[in-house]
């Protein structure tokens, strides 16, 4: 069975909550728990897609030149982890370039994918996307509960790419259907709390149905010492914060069972 393996590439603090002049008074995690997926990728002989907050890449540019010389493929997460429908469309069309271009300067080649904060994307920041080069967003998850993410009445049963517009292609985040309630089952902290056995069966249930699966993890999500900031409720402390010590062994065991590669190799139709 294959998937995509795909990582957002943001600090611990890299929240909507805080503002950008925030960040600067804290301490960057990220390269610890970096080096560990990059290692596990390696020793599983598969490869990922970064999806790389600009700012990160501007504070730790070898960081993101060695995903990329490591064969990963590099792709965009914004700027500043604003969330899209809190920007202005011109707001987010500087945040997308500034992004954009920083990483194809460090890398040396074009960045083709976008993925927006929290999964925030909007109907008019998709025309956006075209306007500035990218070929395909991986930012939709079929209607859920989580208040953060965007609604597009996208049918649970989709999850392989489509074509969203003329000139782009999506890469939806898979969810199972349960009681008639879509919970995610992509990753991030939804991996975290789910036991291993029950993420395996729904992701394999999801890949038997639909043909394909995206995962994603942050580096955060492996830190099990990061600062305890956002416990704003229980719920999204639950969230936030359960089974950091035990993501580790949960991504080896997901490298092992399932054949991972990124959303380029995954999806060769996408171009770029």
């Amino acid at each position: 069975m294959r998937m995509a393996f795909t990582v957002d590439v943001e600090d611990w603090f890299c929240s909507p909550q805080l503002s950008l002049s925030n960040w600067e008074g804290y301490e960057l995690r990220l390269e610890q728990p970096i080096h560990q997926i990059l290692d596990l990728l390696d020793e599983n002989d598969s490869i990922g897609t970064f999806f790389v907050l600009g700012w990160i890449a501007e504070k730790r540019p070898d960081l993101i030149k060695e995903i990329h010389r490591r064969g990963h493929e590099i792709a965009s997460h914004g700027y500043s982890h604003r969330l899209v429908y809190q920007q202005t469309p011109q707001q987010f069309k500087e945040d997308i370039q500034m992004s954009k271009d920083i990483l194809e300067q460090l890398i040396g080649s074009k960045v083709y994918g976008y993925r927006a904060p929290c999964f925030s994307m909007t109907e008019w920041a998709l025309e956006i996307l075209i306007e500035e080069g990218f070929s395909y967003d991986s930012s939709i998850i079929p209607n859920t509960y989580n208040n953060l993410y965007s609604k597009f009445n996208l049918d649970a049963s989709v999850s392989h790419s489509f074509k969203i517009k003329e000139e782009l292609w999506e890469i939806p985040l898979p969810v199972n259907r349960l009681a008639g309630v879509n919970f995610p089952w992509g990753g991030g902290g939804y991996f975290r709390i789910y036991p291993y056995r029950y993420f395996h069966l729904g992701a394999s249930r999801i890949i038997g149905n639909n043909g394909s699966f995206v995962f994603y993890i942050h580096p955060y999500d492996l830190d099990q010492d990061q600062p305890r900031i956002f416990n704003t409720s229980w719920a999204n402390s639950i969230r936030r914060y359960y089974g950091l010590g035990d993501t580790y062994t949960k991504i080896q065991s997901l490298l092992s069972d399932f054949k991972c590669t990124s959303i380029s190799q995954y999806y060769p139709q996408i171009g770029g």
